[in-house]
């Protein structure tokens, strides 16, 4: 049974309420997560506490309840020059920032370029699957407690 500090080796997807997925692994290999680690949103992990091996379970998921409400004002304008390819630079796309959390420790975020003009880019850092309701599918392969 999964429960804090479990090793869990799993398949996942996550797809929107039209059925359009944005990430799984159930085309490919499963991915092993320590509970507990911070691999998977506190959200998303709380949902896998007390299944089994071989249980699948598929949960539809609240804006608050997976990966937030959107925040209009959480934007960040960054000078055009640091981009090392320009070419990437255009509104819609997303992109990998580091981001230096409150505690002082660096970790990566993905931000969607908002906007952009000569001189600056803004960015969007809200995750991209902020305020979307979502689906959450999970099948457990094996637990290692």
């Amino acid at each position: 049974m999964i429960k804090f500090n479990s090793l869990v080796k799993l398949h996942y997807s996550i797809s929107n309420i039209n059925n359009i997925i944005f990430e799984s692994t159930f085309d490919s290999d499963p991915v092993l997560v320590r509970i507990g680690d911070g691999t998977l949103p506190i959200k998303l992990e709380m949902t896998l506490y007390g299944l089994e091996t071989d249980h699948e379970q598929i949960m539809t998921l609240q804006p608050k309840d997976a990966f937030g409400l959107r925040d209009e004002n959480h934007n960040k304008t960054l000078e055009m020059s640091i981009f090392p390819n320009i070419e990437m630079v255009k509104v819609g796309n997303i992109i990998e920032i580091d981001v230096k959390e409150k505690d002082g420790k660096v970790s990566p975020a993905f931000a969607m370029i908002k906007q952009v003009n000569e001189d600056n880019v803004l960015l969007d850092l809200n995750h991209p699957l902020a305020g979307h309701e979502i689906i959450f599918k999970v099948k457990i392969i094996n637990i290692d407690e």
